[in-house]
């Protein structure tokens, strides 16, 4: 007796245990169809917000490029002056040089007159 009222009890149960569990499947799937919108979502926004910051990236790119090669360019135009400063002193220094070696080179002649001057005298 108390074995039928246990499968009778059962078999009411059976179908409310059955619609639940459908239910339950049914819930579960459209929580992983709704985790996979998620993931997916977060996905384009992570691929939108790198694109963004790649487009954000190329003007400071390029204006760093810009800031380097006028810096490059400063650089040697500051080292062309100088050269050009170290040749022109080279060269006044070159010319100095050969104006006093003039100026020797005459004293020098002027005193070998005035010996041959002073020498042809006394004969």
């Amino acid at each position: 007796v108390k074995a039928t009222r246990a499968t009778v009890e059962l078999k009411k149960r059976l179908p409310d245990l059955e619609s639940s569990a459908s239910n339950i499947g049914g819930s579960m799937f459209e929580m992983m169809l709704l985790i996979r919108d998620e993931s997916e979502r977060k996905a384009e926004l992570r691929r939108a917000e790198e694109e963004q910051r790649r487009r954000d990236e190329i003007p400071a790119r390029e204006a760093r490029y810009l800031a380097d090669k006028a810096e490059a360019e400063e650089r040697n135009r500051h080292e062309r002056l100088e050269t050009e400063e170290r040749r022109c002193q080279v060269k006044q220094e070159a010319e100095e040089r050969a104006r006093r070696d003039k100026e020797d080179a005459r004293a020098r002649t002027q005193e070998l007159l005035l010996i041959l001057g002073a020498l042809t005298k006394k004969d």
